[in-house]
C-alpha cells in the first residue's frame, strides 16, 4: 500500500472511530427533522384547525394585543395560513424560551396557547441536532462533526474511487464469506451511494453550524422592546401584492426595538426552489406601514447566494414529500457508515489464529 493511501486510510479509519457516535446521533435526528413541520402539524392539529373557516387574513386584529400581552418577547409569524380553516400562529421568543399563540386569522381572538413550545418533540430534536444539548460547546462539537463528515467523504472517495463505477452499475455485491467481509462490502456500497449526499450535507451543515456558532459567540445582549405598531401590517401586505404580485410572503418578523422594521419574508414564485421560502425580504415601516427597502436573493451576487442555497438544501423547506423521503433515507447513511466502520474495526481487533506452519516452527525453535 502506498504511503499516501495508507495515510488516507488511517485518517479515515481513526476519524470515523472518534466522530462515529456523534455522527450517528446527528444522522438519526436529521432524518426525523426532515418532517418537522408535518410532525408539528399533526401534534397541534387540534389547536391549528378552525371550527369555522375565516374569510380574510387580518393581522392588525391581533398583533398589537400580542405585543401588549407579552412585553419583552420577540414576535414572529413563522407561516401565514395557507387555507381558510387554518389558524394564525404567532411564535414568541425570549432567549431559549418559545411560546406559540394560535389566534383566529380574521377576528384576532386567541384560540390556544402552547406555553412551552421549546419543549416540544421537534424542538428537542433540533437542539440535539445543532447543540447536542450542550450549549455553545455542543455547537462547536457539531461543527467539528461537520468537518469530520466532510473529511470522511473526501477520504472515502480516495479510498474507494476504483469501486465507484462497479457499485453504481450494481456489480458490487455484499459478501457473506464472514462477518467482517459482510460489513466491509456493506460499508463500501453504502459509502459510494451516499457520497454526493454526504458531501452536500457536510458542506451545507457547516454553513448552518457556523451561523449558529457565530450567533452564540456574539451573545444576545439586546433588550427586546417591540415598539407600538401604528402602521397597518395588513396594508403593508396588500402593498406587497400590488407592487410585487409574484412575491409570496411566508414569514413575518416584527421589530425588537425602535430602530427596527417589519420584515415581510418570502420568495418569488418564479424563483428556483433552492432559493428557499424565507430568504428574500421586504421591510416595512412599523409607524406608517410603508414599504422601505427590499433584499431579494435573486439580486445578490452569486457568491452571496451560495450560503443561502446551501441552507435551503440542508433544511429541505423547498422539497415535496417524495424528496423529503429520499432525504430522510439518505440521512441515515452517515450513521450506518459509522456503525459499519466500527464493526469492521472491532473484527480487525480480534486475534487471528496463527498459521499451522508458524506454530510448528515455533515449537522447533523451543
Amino acid at each position: 500500500m502506498k504511503k499516501r493511501v495508507k495515510r488516507t486510510f488511517l485518517l479515515h479509519h481513526w476519524l470515523g472511530l472518534v466522530a462515529g457516535i456523534l455522527l450517528v446521533i446527528i444522522s438519526l435526528t436529521g432524518s426525523v427533522l426532515v418532517f418537522d413541520d408535518a410532525i408539528d402539524e399533526a401534534v397541534f392539529a387540534d389547536k391549528a384547525i378552525l371550527a369555522h373557516p375565516a374569510h380574510h387574513l387580518r393581522l392588525d386584529a391581533s398583533v398589537e394585543r400580542v405585543r401588549l400581552q407579552y412585553p419583552g418577547w420577540d414576535i414572529r409569524v413563522p407561516a401565514l395560513p395557507e387555507a381558510p380553516d387554518q389558524a394564525l400562529r404567532y411564535e414568541l421568543r425570549q432567549k431559549q424560551q418559545k411560546k406559540w399563540l394560535f389566534v383566529h386569522p380574521e377576528t384576532g381572538a386567541q384560540l390556544a396557547t402552547v406555553g412551552q413550545a421549546h419543549h416540544r418533540f421537534t424542538q428537542l430534536l433540533l437542539d440535539i441536532h445543532y447543540t447536542l444539548l450542550a450549549g455553545t460547546p455542543g455547537k462547536v462539537l457539531v461543527m467539528l462533526c461537520g468537518l469530520s463528515l466532510l473529511t470522511l467523504t473526501i477520504t472515502g472517495f480516495i479510498l474507494y474511487r476504483r469501486a465507484i463505477l462497479k457499485v453504481l452499475l450494481f456489480r458490487q455485491h455484499i459478501s457473506r464469506k464472514s462477518r467482517r467481509s459482510f460489513f466491509s462490502s456493506l460499508h463500501r456500497i453504502v459509502g459510494v451511494w451516499a457520497l454526493a449526499f454526504n458531501l452536500l450535507m457536510s458542506l451545507s451543515g457547516l454553513v448552518l453550524t457556523y451561523k449558529v456558532l457565530e450567533s452564540a459567540l456574539k451573545g444576545d445582549t439586546k433588550t427586546i422592546a417591540v415598539p407600538p405598531l401604528t402602521g397597518s401590517v395588513d396594508a403593508a401586505l396588500h402593498q406587497v401584492q400590488q407592487q410585487y404580485p409574484d412575491f409570496k410572503v411566508t414569514y413575518l418578523r416584527f421589530p425588537v426595538n425602535a430602530a427596527g422594521s417589519v420584515q415581510l419574508r418570502g420568495h418569488f414564485r418564479s424563483d428556483p426552489a433552492y432559493y428557499g421560502t424565507i430568504y428574500s425580504s421586504i421591510s416595512a415601516n412599523y409607524k406608517t406601514g410603508a414599504l422601505e427597502k427590499t433584499d431579494f436573493v435573486r439580486d445578490k451576487p452569486w457568491f452571496a447566494r451560495i450560503p443561502l442555497v446551501l441552507q435551503t438544501l440542508h433544511i429541505t423547506d423547498y422539497a415535496g414529500v417524495f424528496l423529503k423521503i429520499l432525504y430522510s433515507f439518505f440521512g441515515l447513511m452517515p450513521g450506518l457508515l459509522s456503525i459499519s466502520g466500527f464493526v469492521i474495526w472491532y473484527y480487525r481487533q480480534q486475534r487471528q489464529p496463527e498459521p499451522a506452519q508458524k506454530r510448528s516452527l515455533g515449537k522447533v525453535a523451543r
